[in-house]
């Protein structure tokens, strides 16, 4: 069996402390996902301005694996699992279940479950289906609050001869819709570039030029705590003293 539960984590680690590094990020379906390895504490090149927003749901992946000697039986096994798993997702509020990875999964509902299933990278003789599990992070969750759902989740499905399900070292995390926070993003650099031309709006020879650049990019993100993300627009900003009319 692969290593299992470790508490490595991607963009959550899971355990006592969590790091998270400068974020891998992706837009996927109007979603922002993010993943790391520890905290960047300084930010690097991060804008000076942004803003903290709780995540909204986090990613989980899921292997479904056997070691069944027959092929064919591997593939009745994992299509079993794969009938339970889902119909468990449907009945639990806040869930949702795809196929593939955090960035690049597929809607269940488009793929038949023969196909999807797929030989083990370190071993020809084990089958897999990989699975993207998504909680949503609900009022007064904590990260061990829904790992421990989840957990408790994969613990109640029913056994389908030797399959193992096991859930992946890294865990992923994001908002959805991250341009509702554009506008805010906007105001607060707004405020920002205010502020700077009245501090520093003239000098001996004449007004000060203001340049901003990059603003009509998309909201990105990183992760800076447990369960919390920083959205930014990658913005660039030059002041000019005396570049004025």
């Amino acid at each position: 069996m692969k290593a299992g539960l470790a508490a490595g984590l991607g963009l959550l680690a899971f355990g006592a402390t969590l790091m998270v590094t400068p974020a891998a990020m992706a837009q996927r379906d109007e979603r922002i996902v993010v993943t790391g390895s520890r905290i960047d504490r300084d930010g690097g090149s991060i804008p000076v301005i942004s803003m903290r927003v709780p995540a909204e749901f986090v990613i989980f992946m899921i292997e479904v694996e056997t070691t069944t000697r027959s092929v064919d039986a591997r593939a009745v096994e994992l299509e079993k699992a794969f009938n339970a798993i889902r119909d468990k997702v449907k009945r639990t509020p806040g869930m949702t279940l795809e196929v593939g990875d955090a960035f690049t999964a597929i809607p269940i509902e488009t793929v038949a479950v023969r196909e999807i299933i797929e030989p083990d990278e370190e071993d020809n003789l084990r089958s897999e289906i990989r699975l993207v599990l998504t909680s949503e992070v609900k009022a007064g969750d904590t990260f061990e609050k829904i790992r421990a759902r989840i957990d408790q989740f994969v613990k109640e499905l029913p056994q389908q001869g030797r399959t193992e399900i096991v859930i992946g070292p890294n865990q992923f995390m994001g908002v959805n819709d991250p341009m509702k926070h554009r506008e805010a993003l906007l105001r607060k650099i707004a405020a920002d570039t205010e502020l700077l031309q009245s501090l520093f709006g003239r000098g001996a020879t004449g007004p000060a030029g203001l340049s901003l650049t990059g603003l009509e990019g998309r909201v990105q993100s990183r992760p800076v705590a447990p369960l919390v993300l920083e959205l930014y627009l990658n913005y660039d900003l030059s002041l000019q003293q005396g570049a004025g009319r």
